[in-house]
């Protein structure tokens, strides 16, 4: 008898096999009812039409819908993808200022966008266009999920979110040399934010290596090296998925990660029209012209978030519903002096949940951590210049990043020049240190509280 040689089944086996869900856990996930995803079955066999939600049946004739083609029909939608759906595999968040880099990167790793990875699991299918942007977001490769972003001060601000969805990043990779901010500052403020501290790869010029004494640095790769790089994430994105399919398994505890926020409440075309008392053809016209921001579901219809309408109302100074408004407004006080916290304490202390953080850069992952889901920072007061900090893209990172960009922005400090730049910005008020008693007037008028 021969003797043939058995591979043992291991937990990652297991672990690596594609998430399948029901009807009812898809409808869930997707915060819609049983109705919707029947629909979505049947959106279109044409394939010069819609596209329609892929899915099988079991023998007792019960739908069922495999990963990969949900992520595939949201994406195709546009439809905002649940953070539930993004569990099955690590997650890395790359930083890397040079759109150079980030082309031979998705070349490289064979990325491609979460739902479209070759059934035949070949090589990349990205298509990018010359615009740098094209090469920004989330990516997936058979391994991990790969946020791509260029600015380390809206990466700290997703890092932030990433904690607050409960889904923290496993690895980070830097491309040095970071714009604006030391890599070191960007290493002690996120490992000071995650529970168990990070991995980081830093990705360096050839001519520049950089030293891996930095905690939590696992490599250093050369920018030329990206095959190197692919490697290197495969081999650490392995690591992480064993330890957790160990601890599933019996092993060593799973590192602990926060609770995955509430879903921010999502509201229909009708229900706006109701809140302001007109109909819906005006509704579609504020967001045809982009008063109100809005997506829409793979049926066409308009939904809204929660965030996007206070902003509106907000901006505009219309009377908030009670539905809408959240009881007390949460302010951040940042890199403000002591003397100057206790005075706006005393001022806002009753009308306002207030945080204070010390350290302004932290502040951006704090800012994206009370972002995530249905929380919202609706302000935040800073003391701006601050040490060893580019005040400009700290003011824009904030104002432009997807979960704080309807944060009021008050900035005290600076002079003439700076508080005009920041205002072009989008900050939304900047005072002198001596002007502190107007930040409640600011405020109040700002968020509609009164």
């Amino acid at each position: 008898m021969d003797d043939v040689s058995r591979k043992p089944r291991t937990a990652t086996d297991k672990s690596s096999r594609e998430p399948v869900y029901l009807a009812s856990q898809l409808a869930s996930i997707c915060d819609v009812d049983l109705k919707t995803i029947h629909n979505w079955c049947d959106r279109n066999d044409d394939p010069d039409g819609p596209a329609a939600l892929e899915s099988f049946r079991t023998p007792g004739g019960h739908l069922r819908f495999r990963h990969a083609a949900v992520l595939r029909f949201l994406s195709r939608w546009g439809y905002p993808i649940p953070d539930a759906l993004l569990v099955d595999r690590p997650h890395v968040l790359l930083v890397e200022p040079d759109a150079y880099t980030r082309r031979m990167l998705a070349t490289t790793l064979d990325l491609v966008r979460p739902g479209e990875e070759p059934a035949d699991g070949g090589g990349a299918r990205a298509e990018l266009s010359d615009d740098p942007s094209a090469t920004l977001g989330l990516w997936s490769t058979p391994r991990y999920y790969l946020h791509v972003l260029d600015d380390p001060y809206c990466a700290l601000i997703t890092l932030g979110e990433r904690l607050g969805a409960g889904s923290p990043p496993d690895l980070v990779v830097l491309g040095l040399a970071l714009p604006g901010l030391d890599e070191s500052t960007f290493i002690r403020v996120a490992n000071d934010n995650a529970d168990d501290g990070l991995r980081f790869v830093l990705l360096t010029s050839d001519d520049a290596p950089a030293s891996a004494s930095a905690a939590g640095v696992v490599g250093v790769v050369p920018r030329s090296k990206l095959t190197a790089l692919g490697a290197l994430l495969d081999a650490q994105c392995a690591l992480v998925a064993a330890a957790r399919a160990s601890a599933r398994g019996g092993g060593r505890a799973r590192r602990r990660r926060v609770p995955i926020a509430p879903r921010e409440p999502i509201y229909v075309a009708s229900q706006v029209a109701s809140i302001w008392d007109v109909d819906l053809k005006t509704v579609h016209t504020w967001v045809e012209r982009g008063d109100i921001e809005a997506f829409r579901t793979p049926g066409r219809h308009l939904r809204f978030r929660r965030r996007s309408l206070l902003h509106f109302l907000r901006r505009y100074n219309m009377a908030i519903p009670s539905d809408l408004t959240p009881e007390r407004p949460v302010v951040m006080l940042a890199n403000l002096p002591a003397p100057a916290v206790e005075r706006l304490r005393a001022a806002l202390a009753e009308r306002f949940d207030l945080v204070v953080i010390d350290d302004v850069v932290g502040a951006l992952v704090e800012a994206g951590l009370r972002s995530s889901g249905a929380s919202l920072v609706d302000a935040v007061v800073v003391a701006l210049p601050a040490a060893g900090v580019d005040d400009a893209a700290w003011v824009s990172a904030l104002q432009q990043h997807q979960d704080t960009r309807y944060t009021r922005l008050v900035v005290v400090g600076g002079s003439d020049d700076q508080q005009r730049r920041w205002q072009s910005l989008g900050a939304t008020s900047t005072l002198h240190p001596d002007s502190l008693d107007l930040v409640s007037v600011v405020l109040e008028k700002s968020l509609g509280v009164g």
